[in-house]
């Protein structure tokens, strides 16, 4: 296991030494403030009218709902940026050679880059929840459906984080890693939507439901924790992990 930290504080050193750990920090927090304070504006305004017309005033809950929804959004395009070089730039700069003729493994090598990932967007999400925890300190929204939110934001992100791997490992082209790994990352957020399309109650239709990404995060966004979602994304993260390693492993032999 020691290898596999190495690697990872190597790269994670190497993120925060270069502008693009800055400029990742910066797109999110960005991104998901302008979300915030959008929601926040449109939620105190339907508040104030929702009596005046009889209405039924939205939750907090609901305003938190929409706040976690938009940081799925987010992510297409933040997990590409952070994945793209992650191998491609080592293959063009041939330093993955180096990692390779080395004594660890593919597998520590994969491991060591996805914990890196992974550290790098969990501190993302740690500082993020300055948003959330605004809200709970002017109001009373559940606090489970926060705590079960940021997992499954997590589980959804090493997901993502492993798919976005994997792409990476298969180029020299960080440009065409991003577009890869975004189209593929977008593509599992609308599979959901696109299923419909197909003759309703086939088994295309779900298959195409349950890779989607979003439907098994609407429990985690309730509040609620269930095995099959928990495991979609623990699975979806293995086998993409386990993508990778097998493309490591046959450059090792060319």
């Amino acid at each position: 296991m020691t290898a596999v930290f190495t690697i990872a504080w190597r790269d994670i050193r190497a993120t925060f030494a270069s502008p693009k750990g800055c400029a990742i920090f910066f797109f999110f927090l960005g991104f998901m403030g302008v979300f915030f304070y959008s929601f926040l504006h449109t939620f105190v305004d339907i508040t104030q009218r929702a009596p005046m017309y009889g209405g039924e005033a939205p939750t907090l809950e609901q305003l938190l709902r929409a706040l976690f929804y938009n940081l799925h959004f987010i992510l297409v395009l933040v997990i590409p940026a952070v994945t793209m070089s992650s191998f491609s730039e080592e293959r063009r700069n041939q330093t993955i050679r180096l990692l390779q003729t080395s004594p660890v493994t593919a597998t520590q090598i994969v491991l060591g880059k996805f914990i890196a990932t992974a550290a790098i967007l969990a501190l993302v999400l740690a500082c993020s929840s300055v948003y959330p925890l605004y809200i709970k300190a002017f109001g009373n929204p559940d606090g489970s459906l926060i705590l079960t939110s940021y997992l499954g934001i997590f589980l959804l992100m090493c997901a993502q984080l492993a798919f976005g791997l994997w792409v990476s490992s298969m180029t020299t082209n960080q440009f065409m890693a991003f577009l890869f790994t975004m189209f593929g990352l977008f593509l599992l957020l609308i599979l959901n939507w696109l299923a419909p399309s197909f003759n309703s109650g086939s088994l295309f239709e779900g298959v195409l439901k349950y890779i989607a990404s979003t439907d098994h995060l609407d429990m985690f966004f309730k509040g609620m924790l269930t095995v099959n979602d928990t495991a979609y994304f623990v699975c979806f993260a293995a086998l993409f992990l386990f993508f990778t390693n097998v493309v490591l492993d046959s450059q090792r032999w060319r």
